[in-house]
């Protein structure tokens, strides 16, 4: 990833995991009453940083209820911010190994995670044979 994402904070990265969990637009007030504990207001305060730092961006004006609102959308995929993660990880850990990350992570998981690394690899050296 070659831009800087900016920080985010511990309730703004739990809105952005509502948005990647629920893959749909949503308003301030349906991420507030998701269930996650967030109150209103701080959900609020936490869209509009999320906003700022490029990481959600407006989709449309809707209905809540009576009154007109803006629902939002994430910007950042799932898989661009651990991506990211990951190479700032790279980046400030002292002997941090890659394949040992992703050793670990394949130990508790099932083979899927293998088969998907498999073919990006295969489409990667695809591209470069072109």
């Amino acid at each position: 990833m070659e831009t800087k994402l900016p920080k985010i904070s511990e309730k703004e990265k739990e809105i952005m995991s509502i948005f990647w969990h629920t893959g749909k637009s949503m308003t301030s007030s349906a991420i507030a009453e998701s269930g996650n504990g967030l109150s209103i207001n701080t959900v609020q305060a936490a869209m509009r940083n999320l906003l700022k730092k490029g990481y959600i961006k407006v989709d449309d004006i809707v209905y809540s209820g009576t009154v007109l609102t803006r629902s939002y959308i994430p910007i950042i995929s799932a898989e661009q911010y651990a991506a990211y993660q990951l190479q700032t990880m790279r980046a400030n850990t002292l002997n941090f190994s890659t394949l040992n990350f992703i050793d670990h992570i394949v130990k508790n998981d099932d083979t899927t995670i293998l088969d998907e690394l498999e073919d990006i690899i295969k489409r990667k050296k695809e591209l470069e044979d072109d």
